[in-house]
């Protein structure tokens, strides 16, 4: 059985239960009116069981359908049709086991016992037709790996980032070291001017008091050699005149 034919199966089945269980299983409006009576109300509602159960007929062919190793089913898809199953088959018996004690059973007594049963068997039946469903959802073949190549770039670009900053760093410490070095040299500079300054003062001191003491001594021959000359002169002028 194709899936299209397994589809259109499952999905009338399902909404012409889903039609009788709301009018003659919960709330059965009619039945509680007076409309219908309770032996048509009976029948009908063993019907919606049958329904149920026949429901899950095209869920048992797909299942055999892509059994097979050839098609590599995933494991979870087979998981879900053979749950699928299981759960008509039960919500199913439910219906039909309770709709058949009402034979017996009086609802006055037994009625919310019943209805119970019935609102079991409604949700077990749903949860077996998504569950047909998401089988199809997980025969979905998995997303495409992400290419390696972005991821490559990535790297790429984020080399060439930490190269470019390496260099700027370089950079930055090559322009901060010269101006580390002038502002040295520039306060060694300052520092050895006052020194210099210091030192030299005392040296012209020194050679302030040289430059008197050597004055002083060149006066004083200079005085003594006029007076002598003059005294030779004048003997001189002596001894011509005798």
């Amino acid at each position: 059985m194709g899936r299209t034919v397994a589809v259109i199966w499952h999905v009338s089945f399902s909404i012409v239960a889903a039609g009788l269980y709301f009018f003659f299983v919960l709330p059965r409006w009619p039945e509680l009116t007076g409309e219908t009576s309770p032996t048509l109300g009976l029948i009908l509602r063993i019907v919606t069981g049958v329904l149920i159960g026949l429901a899950a007929l095209p869920v048992v062919f797909t299942l055999q359908r892509t059994k097979r190793p050839e098609l590599a089913t995933p494991e979870l898809a087979l998981r879900l049709r053979t749950a699928s199953i299981s759960l008509h088959v039960a919500a199913a018996v439910l219906i039909v086991g309770a709709a058949i004690s009402e034979i017996w059973l009086s609802l006055d007594s037994f009625g919310p016992w019943l209805f119970g049963i019935y609102g079991a068997a409604a949700a077990i039946a749903l949860l077996g037709i998504f569950g047909f469903y998401l089988a199809f959802v997980a025969e979905l073949p998995p997303p495409p790996p992400k290419p390696v190549k972005t991821r490559e770039k990535t790297e790429r670009r984020g080399r060439k980032k930490a190269v470019t900053e390496e260099a700027a760093e370089a950079e930055e410490a090559a322009e901060t070291e010269p101006a580390a070095e002038a502002e040295a040299t520039e306060a060694e500079d300052e520092k050895s001017e006052p020194e210099s300054d210091e030192a030299d003062e005392p040296a012209e001191e020194a050679a302030d008091e040289k430059s008197a003491g050597t004055s002083l001594r060149n006066k004083r021959p200079s005085s003594k050699s006029g007076t002598k000359r003059r005294g030779w002169r004048s003997r001189g002028e002596v001894t011509a005149e005798d």
